[in-house]
């Protein structure tokens, strides 16, 4: 079954998402609140009861653009969302339940929200149901309380409920089409990372086994020649150079090989969960955070390296849960088992390792027993401050 994914988001370039253009583009599928609109100027009611109800509709507005945005352009859970969802069904049901007429018309605004806003596994029962709310409506009218058949409009019955049921089920299969094109490219950007990574490691090995030995037998060489002269000679300097220059490459070496093994935090998540599996572990991750700096990432991946390693060797678990996130300006990470965790004997010297290098980039640790059962260790760290500025356009 495709995830929840945001569609807006994950198809916008570089994950951004025009803000200006969709909330037109939102405003405008807000011309169908026309219909109900002119329906008050059909029938005689008072100040009042006009006034509530142009409120309601706004406010019905108001909570569809907002739910669907949230749901679509952002990575918010969806008990965040839930909320907005029900200000639509609450104030779209009412006023078809209790006004009919042109108000019935509402209930495509409701079943598009149900289609876009609710887990994907649930949405097309929520829409039937909305579909079923709609049949209600329809019979609650009083033309149809024995002033006359209801068969006489059943050509328009049928036409409401299937606009209501068929709008709602064709944006959910757009949602699942499009959440499968999202993971299929997805797939493929993990296969390149992954074929570029094996490129490195492949560099990284002929570096260290090629020319890492042949410097080392340099430096050795030179630094037995330079025995083997008289001390503060001309040609004794000249050696003592050569190995000073190659020991300095030799170095620098070292550092490139260190460069080309560090591995990404999309890399170390799918290492732990091949890991994790494969001592009878069950997985759940969720990463709400993507396109991270390059220290960033790598940091973060050493935190989860690092976190899956104490994980296997002390909890004793069956169910693991790792969530990335990113809220306004900062990273967190964290790691949670059902298992016992670590023994009370103190720090290890992975999590202080841990500690120290968040501190360093003003992160911090904390590593302890979960509230409900089992370990938590949880990382966060701020984001620099230019990746901090960035904002949906």
């Amino acid at each position: 079954m495709p995830s929840d994914t945001p569609i807006l988001a994950a198809m916008s370039p570089a994950g951004k998402v025009r803000r200006g253009r969709w909330l037109g583009y939102l405003l405008l599928m807000q011309a169908f609140h026309a219909y109900p609109l002119s329906d008050l100027a059909h029938r005689h009611y008072g100040a009042a009861a006009v006034t509530f109800t142009v409120l309601a509709q706004v406010a019905m507005g108001a909570l569809w653009i907002r739910a669907y945005w949230l749901a679509q352009a952002t990575t918010r859970p969806f008990r965040e969302i839930a909320w907005w969802l029900a200000g639509v069904v609450a104030v779209g049901v009412c006023l078809a339940l209790v006004l009919g007429g042109q108000y019935k018309g509402l209930l495509i605004y409701v079943s598009i929200a149900c289609a876009v806003c609710v887990p994907i596994r649930w949405a097309v029962p929520a829409i039937a149901a909305v579909t079923a709310l709609g049949a209600l409506a329809e019979f609650r009218n009083p033309q149809y309380l024995g002033l006359a058949p209801a068969s006489d409009r059943l050509n328009e019955i049928v036409t409401g409920l299937s606009m209501d049921f068929f709008l709602g089920l064709m944006l959910w299969f757009h949602r699942r089409v499009m959440t499968l094109v999202i993971e299929l490219r997805q797939a493929r950007e993990e296969l390149a990372r992954l074929a570029v990574t094996e490129e490195r490691l492949r560099i990284a090995r002929d570096l260290h086994d090629l020319l890492g030995h042949s410097l080392s037998v340099i430096s050795l060489k030179g630094q037995l020649a330079g025995r083997l002269m008289e001390p503060g000679s001309p040609a004794a300097r000249e050696v003592a150079d050569i190995e000073q220059v190659t020991r300095q490459a030799l170095s620098e070496v070292r550092e490139a090989v260190t460069g080309y093994r560090r591995r990404s935090f999309a890399e170390e998540l799918d290492s732990a969960r091949h890991r994790l599996a494969a001592a009878g572990i069950e997985v759940t991750a969720r990463v709400e955070a993507e396109r991270l700096p390059a220290d960033l990432d790598a940091l973060l991946g050493w935190i989860l390296r690092e976190g899956t390693t104490n994980l296997l060797r002390h909890s004793r678990a069956s169910s693991a849960g790792i969530v990335l996130r990113r809220k306004e300006n900062r990273l967190s990470l964290e790691i949670r088992d059902d298992g016992r965790g670590p023994a009370e004997s103190g720090p290890g010297n992975g999590l202080a390792g841990l500690a120290e290098r968040l501190a360093a980039v003003g992160g911090r640790l904390e590593a302890g027993p979960a509230a409900d059962r089992g370990f938590r260790l949880a990382a966060s760290l701020p984001l620099p401050a230019t990746v901090a500025r960035e904002e949906i356009a």
